[in-house]
């Protein structure tokens, strides 16, 4: 910690289910690019855990490093690369420190696939960060409503309250219509290319902050192995959330 704030690194990442470039389901390698990027705090999309957390390899996996960890499955699924098994499919926080629960917020759309916000209370040394994490929606209309949604619960919530809000926001224009009330809240970190893994042009995973926390980093992990794991770059940020 520094004389003015707790450092944290956050990790934003959509995970593709832990399904490698062949098919196979691998979460030991996306353990392993998570523990090479030593984060403080991961965010992770289309996260798909056995019904059973305690025989999950995934969070097996990162427990060493982020023992705590929150799961909000939008709905569940059989998966060809799991035979037999039915798995929950969505937002997935973990973190060094104790997670707190929130009601994660409605954000599915009419006959569009199910989404929600994954929110809960980071218990840090210091303070309490907030964290809710988002995979929104692929058509325009879709995001707009979803964005409206995320900006109304977020008007519940102290201004002073350190937030972060991560996730694949699906969307890649600086200033889109569909984000627009949560421009009006947030404060959106610069755009990172992160999709497709193999070629980056768009930068849908993105971090937003509101209150006492401060960005010092922010890059898009172009490693050659990460291709072969997602479709997706991890997107890595240096915080400071200020203390009392």
């Amino acid at each position: 910690m520094t004389d003015t704030g707790r450092r944290l690194r956050v990790v934003t990442w959509n995970i593709h289910s832990c399904i490698d470039h062949r098919g196979r389901y691998t979460p030991e390698r996306t353990a392993r690019v998570l523990r090479l990027l030593a984060p403080d705090v991961v965010a992770l999309q289309e996260a798909n855990l056995a019904a059973e957390p305690a025989d999950d390899r995934l969070l097996r996996a990162i427990e060493p490093i982020l023992p705590h960890w929150l799961f909000a499955p939008t709905h569940e699924r059989g998966c060809l690369h799991r035979p037999g098994e039915v798995t929950g499919f969505g937002n997935l926080i973990a973190s060094r420190w104790p997670i707190h629960p929130e009601t994660p917020l409605e954000l599915s759309h009419v006959d569009r696939e199910p989404r929600q916000a994954l929110r809960a209370r980071i218990q840090l040394p210091e303070r309490t960060l907030h964290c809710w994490v988002v995979h929104l929606g692929l058509g325009l209309v879709e995001r707009r409503e979803q964005g409206r949604r995320l900006a109304e619960a977020l008007a519940g919530l102290p201004t002073d309250a350190p937030l972060l809000l991560a996730g694949d926001f699906n969307e890649w224009l600086p200033r889109a219509r569909s984000l627009r009330a949560l421009h009006r809240e947030l404060t959106r970190l610069p755009a990172r290319r992160t999709f497709p893994a193999g070629r980056p042009l768009l930068p849908l995973d993105q971090i937003w902050l509101r209150g006492p926390v401060h960005a010092h980093a922010l890059k898009a992990i172009r490693d050659p192995i990460v291709p072969r794991i997602s479709d997706h770059l991890p997107l890595v940020a240096d915080l400071t959330v200020e203390t009392r």
